[in-house]
């Protein structure tokens, strides 16, 4: 059985399915046949109508896989659909992200865009593609609904683009299976992971997973790891803030072992240019790589296509002079298009998913979701959570 975190994964939105009844006939009675044939057409009729009746609402997400979509559509799809009778909300997948800024950029597009968090979010404000969100903000209260450290991560200009939907920090996957088979132990610190790695190597087996061919992005990920980890977070701060620079020693050396893990086959066997997201998660899930190194997010693609996979998540084995390090920052954010013609109804969709905490405990204790960062989550909510943590 998985060993669940406090970190649990944000489930990506996907997209709505429409599942249409088929009507048919026994063959035997042709006016029986024809008289389902016009009550399906009136049923048609009917639907069509009250849809154009309704006020349209569309909802960006990525691509997700059929296990995600069917999560989704229990905790965000069905009570949308029940707190907003008189809407139609669809929710639209996308496979990249140009497509959805291509659609934006040209006067459409989804009027809620989930977005990657704030730095994504600042691409679109810069083009004055998404909404200033102080006036809804001052309506709804959101100041004092997040921690400030998620709230304040959404200004760009100081004007508020985006409500922050996850908190995420980077960790070590363990498949606990291939561990126990082998009999390896979860290292603790840098050196006995550099020691477990070229025993796995030995074995056969990928030591940890990694893939980016389809989301070139994703290799941020790595940077984030090692630099935070194996660089520290002083060093970090300080060139982010600019009284540093990346080129100093601490985060050069990091990137460093980054490249010779890399290079020795350690880090998705040297082939991450050809492996997909998905693919990498599959390596993993099925024993091909003992480990894997991914965002917390994960556990919720873990939880839903591999229910079966025996895993367990760890802070990165720790360097000594730096200690244990979790990646942290805020995951994504929800803007308004700045093409939407009802940008008043996004808002209030977007207040009742931040505000629907009883769905919210239910989305995580039931399928991994993770906490919104809200100052009134209630952590107590929380079922099957790790002891240890």
């Amino acid at each position: 059985m998985k060993n669940m975190k406090k970190f649990l994964a944000l489930c990506l939105t996907g997209a709505m399915a429409v599942s249409m009844a088929a009507c048919g006939s026994s063959g035997n009675d042709k006016a029986a046949g024809e008289d389902d044939k016009q009550t399906e057409s009136t049923a048609k009729t009917d639907d069509d109508k009250d849809s154009k009746d309704k006020e349209k609402l569309v909802i960006s997400c990525y691509l997700a896989d059929d296990n995600q979509v069917a999560v989704r559509e229990k905790y965000i799809d069905e009570p949308l659909k029940e707190a907003f009778p008189d809407v139609d909300i669809e929710i639209k997948m996308y496979s990249d992200r140009q497509s959805l800024q291509v659609e934006v950029a040209g006067g459409g597009g989804p009027d809620i865009l989930d977005l990657d968090g704030p730095t994504d979010v600042a691409e679109f404000a810069k083009a004055d593609r998404v909404l200033d969100l102080g006036k809804y903000a001052d309506q709804y209260g959101w100041k004092d609904m997040f921690y400030d450290w998620a709230y304040n991560s959404c200004f760009y200009n100081d004007k508020l683009y985006s409500l922050p939907t996850s908190f995420e920090g980077m960790v070590m996957y363990y498949n606990m299976d291939v561990m126990k088979e082998n009999g390896w132990e979860v290292p603790k610190t840098q050196d006995e992971l550099v020691e477990l790695m070229k025993k796995i190597q030995e074995k056969g087996i990928i030591p940890i997973a990694f893939g980016n061919s389809n989301y070139q992005g994703a290799v941020d990920w790595l940077y984030s790891t090692f630099t935070s980890c194996y660089g520290g977070p002083k060093a970090v701060k300080a060139a982010m803030e600019g009284t540093g620079k990346y080129t100093d020693k601490p985060i050069k050396e990091a990137i460093q072992t980054m490249v010779d893990w890399w290079q020795e086959g350690w880090l998705g066997d040297k082939a991450s240019q050809s492996i997909t997201n998905e693919d990498m998660v599959a390596f993993f899930a099925e024993g091909r790589a003992a480990m894997m190194i991914d965002g917390t997010w994960a556990s919720n693609q873990l939880i839903a296509t591999y229910p079966d996979c025996n895993w367990d998540s760890e802070m990165m084995p720790q360097k000594e002079d730096i200690g244990e390090i979790l990646p942290f920052a805020t995951g994504g954010g929800y803007s308004i298009n700045a093409n939407s013609k009802n940008p008043d109804l996004a808002a209030e969709v977007l207040n009742y998913l931040f505000t629907s905490l009883d769905r919210h405990y239910q989305s995580i204790n039931e399928a991994g979701y993770q906490p919104y960062p809200l100052k009134a989550f209630d952590i107590a909510k929380l079922e099957g959570m790790d002891g240890n943590c």
